[in-house]
Parts: structure tokens; C-alpha cells; sequence
């Protein structure tokens, strides 16, 4: 998913499900996609732990990889890829998997020790996230590790918005991702415009403010986020529970989401026009370029059509409801 650290993008927006730009292409072979991301001559879709491989040019099937389990070129729960330079970073639980551009395994390093997921590249490193528990409260961090994914040290530490043992479930309070960009690290953290940039060394940068006025989150959003909790065949069973916990706030974070693309870094809100969202774009070394509003375009409440940049277009895999194939839709960025 082109390194969107928000870890799949699950955030909540109540939208209209309408539909991006113009149809280039149908995929068959899916069934309910989880993660894409569009390179200059191969189109790489994620779906549990199956990683689909397309051509860029006529969008035909090249390769599949990967299935459930722990041994070399399986993966547990999920797949996330990361093109990085001649070969793909492909992270699950526990792991990441190094694969050629074609889909050839090359190898895997495990993690080592502790509950950490979803590393990043930075110089001969790895930035990722870890959770711990400590004195009955939830942790969450994001740390660097050596190339053998070892923990060389601690970034950031805070306490998660989410504390399942003290009853309480914080719901977009506050935003926590991070991305890899040109030797250089990204965390957003807190409920602030506040991007702050390291080095390849995690050496603190500077960081990156706007004034920025957050959206007003109202009773209709709550409503409609229980709505969704409910209906979810995942989550319906443990509604009762989270409508119990849930603790909403006045305002919606400033920053939905952050990630990269081509030399550009952008980063989402959660203000809308109509079907469109608002993206601020950066260069590489944090310089504001524009702000704009992109067609966007939503599974469900919670979770987006899965989605790609390139070339100053953003593609989104969107599910014909009529023929139940999945569609690749291209809007312009302008």
C-alpha cells in the first residue's frame, strides 16, 4: 500500500460510496483485495496472505505468492508490500520477506523478540512499531532495528488510545504512523499538524507545522460508526463491548493519514468536499508545495477501496457491486 503507515489505513469517514475517475482495468482473479501498490511496469495487490503480481501495461496475471503459515514464503494474518530499490520488503506478523520484483523468494528475517510489525527501511536499518504491556497499560512504540531486526532503540513510547484491561477504547484521538522516505524517517503523532523528520541515522531533523483548524466530530459520526461496528461480520460480535469502551472526541485529529510517493510526500485530512478529501503535498525535505482536494472513494465507514499513486494520479481498486469484479479506477491529480 505504497508505505502508508497508518497500517492499512483503517480510519473512519462517513461518506458516500461514489465512484473515482475512469475504469483502465478489471481483475478477475480478486476477491476482496486488501492492499495495492502501482510501480512503473508491475502492479502488486495484497489479499490475506497472498500477493498478486500484475503487468503495468496490459494488466494481465504474472505471478501469485505466498499462503498461511510460518515457513519461508508463507505469512501469518496479513501481507504488506514495500518496493524497495531492486527487491520487495514483503512484512507480516513476526517477519519480513525479501522477493525479487518478479515474485521470487530471496529470504526472511524474523523478528527478534517482543511484538513489533510493519518495518520500514532507513539507510541499512528498519524503523517499525512495537506494543508492550507494562503495570497493566497497553504501549505502543516505534523503534530502529538492525538488519537483523533486533531493536537497537526507542523513537517514541506512548501510551495507546486503546486500554482493552482498563475498559477504555479512545477512538481518534489522537493519529501515530510513520514512513520511510529518501533515507529520511516521518512520525506523526498526537492530535496536531506535526510531521517530525529524522535522519538516516534517527537523528531528530525538524518538524514540519501547519496551522490547520480540526474537523468538529458530532453525534451523527458516532452513530454512524456504531452502525458499521454492528453490521461488520468481524467486529458485530464484539459490539457490545466497544459501544461499552468507546470514548469519542470533540474533534477528529488533524491528519488522517501520511504517506509517499514518486518525490512527493502527502498527507490526508479529514476534510471533504463532496467525494473529494483534502491532501497537503511536500518535497522530500519537508517544503510545502500545494494543497489540494482528491476523489476518494470508500468500502465501508471504516475502510478504503485499497488505493496507489503514480504519476500524479491516484488509483483506487474499487468492487463492481453488479458483477462482483474488482475494478482498477484512476482519477487525475491536479
Amino acid at each position: 500500500m505504497n508505505k502508508f503507515t497508518l497500517i492499512s489505513l483503517v480510519i473512519v469517514l462517513i461518506v458516500p460510496n461514489v465512484i473515482l475517475g475512469k475504469k483502465t482495468a478489471t481483475f478477475p482473479d480478486l476477491l476482496k483485495p486488501r492492499g495495492m501498490v502501482i510501480e512503473e511496469d508491475r502492479i502488486y495487490i495484497t489479499e490475506e496472505t497472498t500477493v498478486y503480481v500484475y503487468s503495468g501495461q496490459d494488466y494481465t496475471l504474472i505471478k501469485k505468492f505466498g499462503k498461511s503459515g510460518e515457513g519461508p514464503g508463507e505469512f501469518l494474518r496479513f501481507v504488506a508490500v514495500t518496493p524497495h530499490k531492486n527487491h520487495l520488503i514483503i512484512n507480516s506478523a513476526g517477519k519480513i520477506s525479501l522477493y525479487s520484483r518478479e515474485g521470487e523468494f530471496i529470504k526472511e528475517v524474523k523478528a527478534a523478540g517482543g511484538i513489533s510489525f510493519f518495518y520500514q527501511p532507513l539507510g541499512k536499518s528498519y524503523v517499525g512499531m512495537g506494543i508492550s504491556l507494562e503495570d497493566n497499560t497497553r504501549y505502543q512504540s516505534i523503534n530502529l532495528y538492525d538488519s537483523s531486526l533486533k531493536k537497537i532503540k526507542t523513537l517514541l513510547k506512548r501510551e495507546s488510545d486503546t486500554q482493552p484491561t482498563k475498559g477504555v477504547i479512545k477512538l481518534l484521538h489522537t493519529t501515530l504512523q510513520y514512513l520511510t522516505f529518501e533515507n529520511k524517517l516521518y512520525i506523526v503523532d498526537g492530535k496536531d499538524f506535526e510531521i517530525k523528520v529524522f535522519d538516516k541515522d534517527a537523528k531528530e531533523l525538524m518538524t514540519i507545522r501547519r496551522d490547520y483548524e480540526r474537523v468538529k466530530f458530532g453525534e451523527e459520526d458516532k452513530q454512524k460508526i456504531f452502525e458499521e461496528i454492528k453490521s461488520s461480520p468481524r467486529q458485530k460480535q464484539y459490539f457490545d463491548m466497544i459501544k461499552k469502551m468507546a470514548v469519542f472526541p470533540d474533534y477528529y485529529p488533524a491528519i488522517v493519514a501520511l504517506f509517499q510517493r514518486d518525490d512527493f510526500v502527502y498527507v490526508m485530512t479529514f476534510r471533504r468536499q463532496g467525494d473529494k478529501y483534502e491532501f497537503f503535498i511536500f518535497d522530500g525535505n519537508g517544503n510545502f508545495l500545494k494543497k489540494i482536494f482528491i476523489p476518494f472513494v470508500f468500502q465501508t465507514a471504516m475502510t478504503p477501496y485499497p488505493f496507489s499513486i503514480k504519476d500524479n494520479k491516484l488509483f483506487q481498486l474499487i468492487e463492481n457491486e453488479d458483477t462482483e469484479e474488482w475494478e482498477l479506477h484512476v482519477a487525475d491529480i491536479k
